[in-house]
């Protein structure tokens, strides 16, 4: 019971949050409260709706207004470096010079002229670095190694599937978009938990109680978020491992609902626009949503779990991608099923190309098998996609759909769907 009213008042407060910014979520307040009847709890519900609505303006009222520029993100660079910066309650595409080089939460004072959306730093002043700036030089210090030691397009692919680094070769970026396999080089929920996964097998293995190797494991996941740049999908395949590693620990079964819930409740809290604004962070957690629901039952079809897990979470992920890109990939689904089974055993030989890499000409060999990759994503990029737009009310209904079909599979399966507060 306490567990139902921890996913209902947390579902309010984020339709309170998003309230804030589309009144059209208002509406949402009224409908679910025909499903109570208890005048209580439609009060706590209410409450934590406008609590919600509060919060985030309470947020945006924070907005600094200094001379500082904060960092927020890296791009790719070009003839300047490119970054995502915050000025003056404001986000701005930050051009600075080649020699300079800034880390996410670096905070920069100095010269700079803007123009519209772009901020041109002339010269730099200032810089406060982030507490997390020797994390940061050593991600440098590995990238460095992993570039001077293979090709272009293998270091490029080594340095994605283990900890998310922006692929900066635009045709090899192109062609993982196009094939629909982009996922696979930003750092997602699945290369988080084959990590985490490897590394407890590994640790079983030590003489360390059971206690002692989660908490190290927490302890390194942690390092890892930090070490990918705070990638608000890794955020919350960090939430969720910890919190399924904190239920196990203590004897507790998890609810899958709650535990996906308070992930999206500690990134909303961290940054409530993220609901909103953050394309990235919605695909993840429909995703998830996708392969923790519907994965058991393609499964029957499908037979293998990894590709039932990709083609569940494809499929959740279909509508919104279509719906803000207007194009649909027929290919995708077969690209992946043929391509995501070896991600595994690429992020392996990912490692053991980090240890190998001092070992020169015979790291080569390396090579091989990520050129091999890249060329097929390549050639999978080639085939023709599906260019129509589609509308709001059809992106829509098509979730509408989906969660009713969700629904109907799981009710008589999953406690999670077990939504009674009495």
């Amino acid at each position: 019971m306490l567990a139902n009213y921890f996913f209902f008042v947390t579902l309010f407060f984020l339709f309170g949050v998003l309230s804030y910014y589309f009144t059209i979520f208002w509406p949402f307040l009224g409908l679910f409260s025909l499903f109570f009847k208890k005048p209580k709890i439609i009060l706590i519900l209410f409450l934590a709706f406008l609590s919600g609505g509060l919060y985030a303006n309470f947020r945006e009222s924070l907005k600094p207004n200094n001379e500082e520029i904060k960092i927020l993100k890296i791009y790719s660079p070009s003839y300047y470096k490119r970054y995502l910066g915050f000025y003056k309650g404001k986000e701005y595409i930050v051009y600075v010079p080649y020699y300079e080089n800034f880390y996410i939460g670096d905070r920069v004072k100095g010269d700079f002229n803007i123009y519209n959306d772009r901020l041109y730093i002339k010269k730099v002043e200032e810089i406060k670095r982030t507490k997390f700036y020797k994390i940061y030089r050593f991600k440098d210090y590995l990238n460095n190694i992993i570039r001077n030691s293979y090709s272009v397009n293998s270091s490029e692919i080594i340095s994605g599937i283990l900890y998310g680094e922006d692929i900066k070769i635009k045709n090899l970026k192109d062609s993982f978009k196009n094939s629909g396999l982009s996922h696979i080089t930003a750092m997602s929920g699945f290369n988080l938990t084959v990590l985490s996964s490897a590394l407890f097998n590994i640790l079983k293995f030590s003489s360390l109680p059971i206690a002692t190797i989660n908490i190290f494991s927490i302890f390194l996941i942690l390092i890892f978020i930090v070490f990918t740049g705070f990638q608000s999908s890794v955020i919350r395949a960090g939430i969720m491992t910890i919190a399924l590693i904190f239920c196990k620990t203590i004897g507790r079964i998890p609810l899958s609902r709650n535990i996906i819930l308070l992930s999206v409740l500690l990134i909303t809290l961290f940054d409530p626009k993220a609901l909103i604004f953050d394309l990235g962070f919605q695909l993840s957690f429909l995703a998830v949503i996708g392969i923790l629901y519907l994965e058991e039952y393609l499964r029957r079809f499908l037979k293998y779990k990894i590709i039932s897990e990709t083609i569940s979470a494809q499929l959740m992920v279909l509508p919104l991608i279509w719906y803000k890109f207007g194009e649909f990939n027929l290919f995708s689904f077969l690209n992946n099923a043929l391509l995501v089974p070896f991600i595994p055993y690429l992020m392996l030989l990912g490692f053991i190309s980090i240890f190998l890499s001092i070992f020169q000409p015979i790291n080569q060999i390396m090579n091989i098998p990520f050129e091999i990759f890249s060329f097929l994503v390549g050639n999978l990029s080639k085939l023709p996609k599906i260019y129509l737009p589609l509308p709001l009310f059809l992106t829509l209904s098509s979730y509408l759909l989906i969660f009713y079909i969700i629904y109907k599979i799981n009710k008589d399966e999953k406690v999670d769907f077990n939504f009674a507060l009495h």
